[in-house]
């Protein structure tokens, strides 16, 4: 497991979210999500932004309803193509951090009692 910035866990994901930055809408793919922002590959236009404060629209696996979360980007590494961008939440809807807080720590509950790549035969 990741740790972020502050040692909360990073919880590895593989999913797809809508960035809206400089009213301009982008797709980005999420690879690890926390409590308190996320890590993803965005297309390099990100790094053309004139303020690091976005919107971030996302489903989790396994909810029904999609979060919209006020963030702002605290690392963009520029690549050729992606950019490997942490965000950092700033503002949302309570329902929706408290949907994200128990999304993440039961994925980490789940990643400390069954390392990944172990399987058990049935």
């Amino acid at each position: 497991m990741l740790f972020g910035a502050h040692r909360e866990t990073l919880v590895p994901v593989a999913l797809y979210a809508e960035l809206v930055a400089d009213d301009e809408v982008m797709p980005a793919f999420v690879t690890s999500i926390s409590e308190h922002g996320l890590l993803l590959d965005s297309l390099a236009i990100l790094g053309n932004r004139r303020s690091d404060r976005l919107q971030i629209q996302l489903t989790l696996p396994g909810e029904p309803d999609p979060l919209w979360i006020g963030a702002e980007v605290v690392r963009d590494t520029h690549g050729s193509l992606f950019n490997d961008t942490a965000i950092r939440f700033m503002a949302m809807a309570n329902a929706h951090w408290h949907c994200v807080r128990r999304w993440v720590r039961v994925r980490e509950l789940v990643l400390t009692t069954r390392p990944v790549g172990v399987h058990h035969a049935a």
